[in-house]
């Protein structure tokens, strides 16, 4: 599969445009929140404009799901949604304010609400059989842009000015939309969907408990980092005279370890935990990374729980995308999928603007205390969320076929 990576010009493009795609959405994160604190803004609001992505992405990545499969054309909502951002940060920068630094995080999460789409075309490229290494393969994508965009984002703010870094995500934009020109979409031959049909299974999805449940706890999993990471962590170091090279790689840290933990989890925690133990662990880090924090102002003690949490979300985070599907017939993966990714992001949003809430009208200990209190919750609900996924009832597909293709992912739940 990596060979396809360097063999084939295709692959190498559309890859390509996945790592701009996460420099365009992350490239700012690291370094906003401390960055309108450090000018007086009311932490509530920061923690607004940082949820705003994630409440964005809440309301616009099921319905986009649906609605390409019923246009089916995927590609141009894919280059729509990078002109948004293209156009908001110069908007944000010529006149910083709450609103427009609202809606450039806004853009930020209508153009993240699209990555299933990047999974869809990016699959088409290889035969049907190879879709979950490719699907694997595109995901390194993810920790790359997001590393790459810290470290120029993390330059350009030291040796420049604070505000030029709003630019790296317009200029990632404005990159990919170029190279979205020369993508190929290929189409299957068997007609588009009707919307009807595709509103008929988007109501039998979420009339399955067992998705709410998984992403109920995905959502406590993903609030974790974007209340911390993202948020308290950077505003805290900075506290502590972190500078912007300090946050970069505070972020770095969080990022390689968790993409070490992504590779290690199909490989090694699935065969030799089960998905089960393998979350209880993760969650159980989460809780240790987050209640330490505040027990120190040594920053190399925070290099470490940081590294702690990225290794642990991972592993958490890894365990609910894959229990997601199991017990689901191909044909409502996808919808599932998007179901399942539009709970969460609930999440996404919550967790800085708790976090916002906590810092003004408590303190900054508070706030990861609570973060330690829900991913507790979490991990006593784990195990039911996993016998209910195991009880899913199968639809049978109208086609008839031999076998149902279910995920992997349901071998390690029986393991479990």
């Amino acid at each position: 599969m990596f060979r396809a990576l360097f063999s084939r010009s295709e692959v190498r493009l559309f890859f390509a445009i996945s790592v701009l795609f996460f420099i365009c959405i992350h490239s700012i994160d690291a370094f906003l929140a401390p960055m309108l604190i450090s000018e007086g803004m009311q932490p509530e609001i920061v923690g607004i404009i940082m949820g705003a992505s994630g409440l964005a992405t809440l309301f616009v990545r099921f319905p986009i799901g649906i609605l390409s499969d019923v246009v089916k054309s995927r590609k141009i909502f894919i280059q729509f949604s990078l002109l948004l951002p293209l156009v908001t940060w110069p908007i944000a920068y010529l006149e910083p304010n709450a609103v427009t630094l609202y809606l450039a995080k806004a853009a930020d999460g209508f153009t993240a609400a699209t990555w299933v789409l990047y999974n869809i075309l990016f699959i088409r490229y290889f035969d049907r059989k190879d879709a979950p290494a490719a699907v694997a393969l595109l995901a390194l994508a993810g920790p790359l842009g997001v590393f790459l965009g810290n470290c120029i984002g993390g330059a350009l703010i030291h040796f420049i000015d604070k505000s030029i870094g709003y630019f790296v995500s317009s200029a990632a934009a404005l990159l990919a939309l170029i190279l979205t020109t020369r993508i190929k979409e290929f189409h299957d031959a068997a007609s588009a969907p009707t919307l009807k049909a595709c509103m008929t299974s988007a109501k039998r999805q979420m009339a399955d408990p067992s998705v709410w449940l998984i992403g109920l706890l995905a959502t406590i999993v993903i609030l974790v980092p974007f209340a911390t990471r993202d948020t308290l962590t950077p505003i805290y170091a900075q506290q502590l005279g972190a500078k912007a090279g300090i946050l970069t790689l505070l972020s770095n840290i969080h990022l390689v370890f968790y993409a070490l933990a992504i590779a290690l989890c199909s490989s090694v925690f699935y065969k030799r935990l089960g998905l089960v133990n393998t979350a209880l662990i993760g969650i159980v880090l989460q809780v240790i990374s987050s209640i330490g924090i505040p027990f120190t102002a040594n920053l190399y003690v925070i290099y470490f729980l940081q590294a702690i949490a990225g290794f642990s979300f991972g592993m958490a985070f890894a365990v609910f995308m894959s229990l997601s599907v199991v017990n689901t017939v191909e044909d409502e993966q996808s919808t599932r999928m998007g179901l399942f990714q539009t709970i969460y992001s609930c999440g996404m949003f919550v967790g800085p603007v708790l976090m916002g809430l906590m810092l003004q009208h408590i303190n900054l200990s508070s706030g990861y205390y609570l973060i330690g209190a829900l991913s507790v919750v979490a991990a006593l609900l784990t195990p039911m969320a996993a016998r209910s996924v195991y009880q899913r009832q199968v639809k049978k597909p109208a086609v008839q076929n031999e076998h149902v293709h279910l995920t992997p992912a349901q071998d390690y739940v029986k393991k479990a």
